[in-house]
């Protein structure tokens, strides 16, 4: 028998039942159902269980990339439903939930496949994966911190900032966007390297080949600095405190999350509605 999780934000009441409708409708198609708050999912390390067919997810974005955390390392499809305040990611209204999947049943659908990236710290076996971005930021009470970009293991550049981020595709409309990177098409391959509030000039976003190796260390020049910490976050939930000298290498991932569309032109039109393109202001 195929199996569904649903994920839903237990913090919109909304979120917690349309998951209940949805499991219900779903039930009475054959299927077996889980629903999971976001904050029970995010504690998983991969799905739970091996028949899984479709991973729903029912409120903003940060729900959705949990959902994508544990559909993706399992090849499984994606359904995002926007209960959130901004959604750029998720693809379906609430109300349109069992429309979409009457479509998933019949195989009238698309998959967008989203380009994922993952950070290794050099010396650990552990490995961090995001849909939208790797972010290193110094800690509040932290001095300047220098960090040295390598790609490939070519020497690229080193800037004194508050911290640096590779976003996907996807993620270019999330941090990377407001610290400067250019709107990216969430089915480009690419990865966008980005300074976050760097003290120099020179510092610019910079779009590079999924097939790039980028390496940054981080260093203090102020030398026994009690302080000097950063931190790495993946997606902005999971959190790694990192020390002056170390180096995070970051790569496309090795998966995909894999989302269920049915609009072609979706992403357009959240340019549009979201970022309010084309909007004139009244004077």
């Amino acid at each position: 028998m195929a199996n569904v999780l649903i994920v839903y934000n237990a913090g919109k009441p909304e979120a917690a039942r349309r998951a209940q409708e949805t499991a219900q409708w779903l039930r009475s198609q054959g299927y077996g159902v889980a629903l999971a708050d976001q904050p029970t999912a995010a504690r998983w390390n991969q799905p739970p269980d091996p028949n899984l067919a479709l991973v729903i997810t029912l409120g903003g974005d940060g729900t959705l990339l949990t959902g994508a955390a544990l559909a993706a390392p399992a090849g499984v499809p994606l359904l995002g439903v926007h209960l959130g305040r901004f959604g750029f990611i998720a693809q379906v209204e609430p109300d349109e939930i069992i429309d979409a999947l009457q479509r998933w049943q019949a195989g009238d659908y698309q998959v967008q496949e989203r380009l994922m990236a993952q950070a290794r710290v050099e010396g650990e076996v552990r490995v961090s994966v995001a849909l939208n971005e790797i972010t290193l930021l110094r800690m509040p009470t932290a001095p300047m911190l220098n960090f040295t970009i390598r790609i490939n293991d070519l020497l690229l550049t080193t800037y004194p900032a508050d911290g640096s981020l590779v976003a996907t595709p996807t993620g270019s409309t999330a941090y990377a966007l407001s610290a400067g990177a250019p709107v990216v098409h969430p089915q480009t391959e690419a990865l966008i390297l980005t300074p976050i509030s760097p003290h120099t000039l020179g510092a610019r976003p910079l779009v590079l080949p999924p097939s790039a190796r980028i390496s940054i260390e981080i260093r203090c020049e102020a030398t026994n600095e009690p302080n000097a910490q950063a931190i790495m976050t993946t997606d902005g939930r999971r959190h790694q405190t990192l020390n002056m000298g170390q180096t995070v290498h970051i790569t496309a991932a090795p998966y995909r999350t894999k989302l269920l569309s049915f609009n072609e032109g979706e992403f357009f039109e959240k340019l549009r509605d979201r970022l309010l393109w084309g909007a004139r202001v009244n004077e």
